[in-house]
């Protein structure tokens, strides 16, 4: 299992409407080949406003979708005004436990 995440850092302001736009996704990687699921988190603490996780089956599923047109479509509907305003920070990790699953720790 393969985890990408995105630290958005975003004014204060724009917050409420950056959430706006995850909650009306355009829902393509849903069905992509590999895609676990995602995740938008709002840190309780530290730099970040926001965290944008997405779980994979493999670091390869991943690529495949980057290099995808669902990616690219999906990426196409980003609020341009907000993103111009914000930091983000990427961080990939290979999972190696998830309680979820019997067994517990990966191959």
């Amino acid at each position: 299992m393969f985890v990408f995440i995105s630290h958005l850092t975003v004014p204060e302001a724009d917050g409420p409407e950056l959430e706006r736009h995850f909650r009306e996704r355009s829902r393509l990687v849903d069905g992509f080949p590999g895609f676990l699921y995602l995740q938008l988190l709002r840190p309780q603490a530290g730099g970040a406003t926001h965290t944008f996780l997405t779980a994979w089956e493999s670091r390869e599923a991943f690529r495949r979708y980057m290099g995808s047109a669902e990616h690219a479509a999906s990426h196409g509907r980003e609020p341009g005004e907000i993103m111009a305003r914000t930091t983000v920070r990427h961080e990939a990790f290979e999972v190696l436990m998830d309680s979820r699953l019997q067994p517990e720790w990966l191959p």
